[in-house]
């Protein structure tokens, strides 16, 4: 029964990955993590109207997105004052620099 479970959560998770992705809708949550699906093209959510739109929003206030997750390890480590780390993880050509240029891009904004 837990391997039938885990199957299903995995085949729904996947499902709701590719919906997302074929609406060009490329930043999921899942728990605390972020997953990016790279869509191999350039996609109009990294303009300045939309660094506007996350800056001092709360992560569940905005659609998931790189500056949600950049803008609160900012607020964080300014309310906190502790370090923060953001991890892009993933196999060659999964999008780790692209992302992490968008992080600088942000935060230089």
């Amino acid at each position: 029964k837990q391997w039938y479970q885990r199957r299903v959560r995995e085949a729904s998770v996947l499902h709701n990955l590719r919906d997302r992705f074929q609406s060009d809708l490329i930043y999921t949550y899942s728990g605390l993590f972020c997953v990016v699906v790279n869509p191999y093209k350039r996609l109009p959510i990294y303009t300045e109207r939309v660094v506007d739109m996350y800056k001092g929003k709360k992560r569940y206030e905005v659609p998931p997105h790189i500056f949600a997750i950049t803008d609160n390890a900012y607020r964080s480590m300014l309310q906190d004052r502790e370090n923060q780390t953001i991890l892009c993880t993933g196999e060659s050509g999964a999008g780790k620099t692209e992302n992490t240029k968008k992080v600088i891009q942000y935060l230089a904004s």
